[in-house]
């Protein structure tokens, strides 16, 4: 499944990059996703499963563009990793700011919450999986690489840096993905 999302990934990127641009209209509701591989790193809280890199999933954003260059969406950045052998989820719901500097360019930053949970085709029983929530901060860039008049495919990066509350004490956090997204205007 991994190669295919990676196949997937460089493939579009390419049949991207080689088509005609077209400055959208970017103004009103929007909606985009993407998918893609990253890096989670535990600084606390984690026990031996420190550093993985594993899929990126969920990820996706709603929002409302107020012109061509401001919106504001509320973001779900999502990374998958490993823990007493069976898949998580380190994610959030994080209202953000995003701007573009350039025609093709934008930067996105925002605050919200993190939560870490089981990977929702891994729960098994809901009243005995382990849920925990606490604050995130999210950081992000993006450039369309195919533009059209309502969507665009860009090549983006994020870095989620976030703190849950656990049994234990608290787990904390940073991923940095790499993705292919596809938003709608």
């Amino acid at each position: 499944m991994k190669r295919i999302i990676l196949t997937s990934i460089c493939v579009l990127g390419l049949f991207a990059a080689k088509a005609q641009n077209v400055t959208p209209i970017r103004k009103g509701f929007s909606i985009g996703g993407s998918f893609g591989v990253g890096v989670l790193h535990f600084t606390k809280g984690a026990g031996d499963a420190e550093t993985g890199g594993d899929i990126s999933l969920p990820n996706l954003k709603i929002g409302w563009l107020f012109n061509d260059k401001l919106g504001v969406y509320l973001n779900a950045p999502g990374q998958m990793y490993q823990q007493n052998s069976r898949d998580r989820s380190f994610e959030g719901l994080i209202p953000a700011v995003q701007y573009w500097p350039a025609n093709k360019w934008w930067i996105s930053g925002g605050m919200g919450l993190a939560m870490d949970m089981p990977a929702f085709y891994d729960v098994v029983d809901f009243g005995k999986e382990e849920f925990n929530f606490g604050k995130g901060v999210l950081i992000s860039t993006g450039y369309e690489v195919l533009q059209r008049r309502k969507w665009a495919i860009d090549l983006q990066g994020r870095l989620l840096m976030s703190s849950v509350n656990i049994e234990a004490g608290k787990r904390e956090g940073t991923s940095l993905t790499l993705a292919l997204g596809f938003n709608f205007y």
